[in-house]
């Protein structure tokens, strides 16, 4: 009997594997990166409008909290309380405090309010009372195809937010 060793054998298998194994081809890795780029171009811009309408909800939320805390305040201290809103600026503050920006950058505001709580030609004021009733009137914060109200109710001063 004969034995027969596999080493030819073996030696052409290392030989596949390590020529399998090399990685890959430049042309495969060009593909490859020619996709990445195709959909980072077409889900790009998407991600950027879910965030600027995601900043734009933020500012709606924190500028009817302001309104909120404005009427509790004039109830809690029996005394007015006034949120001022500058157009131009895109800024809202309570009676004199900091003035808090209105996010996004873009964004349109618009705001109906009594013509005696007009403090600028870009100034309106909401006034809330001790009684809990406000000069009333709505903002709108608008940015491309989204639109958010804050509507202020004169007789119970109470905010509420409509899209």
């Amino acid at each position: 009997m004969i034995a027969t060793s596999p080493a030819g054998n073996s030696t052409a298998r290392r030989r596949w594997k390590l020529e399998s194994a090399a990685g890959f081809s430049l042309i495969e890795l060009l593909v490859v990166f020619a996709l990445i780029g195709l959909s980072l171009s077409v889900v790009g811009p998407r991600v950027g409008h879910s965030l600027d309408v995601s900043r734009l909800k933020a500012s709606v939320r924190a500028l009817a909290a302001t309104a909120r805390q404005a009427r509790d305040l004039a109830r809690t201290e029996q005394r007015e309380v006034t949120l001022t809103i500058d157009v131009l600026a895109r800024t809202y503050r309570l009676d004199d405090r900091t003035a808090h920006p209105i996010r996004p950058v873009s964004t349109t505001v618009s705001v109906t309010g009594a013509q005696s709580e007009r403090l600028s030609e870009n100034e309106i004021g909401f006034r809330f009372f001790a009684d809990g009733s406000a000069t009333g009137g709505q903002i709108e914060l608008s940015l491309n195809d989204q639109s958010f109200f804050i509507e202020v109710d004169w007789l119970t001063g109470l905010t509420r937010i409509q899209q």
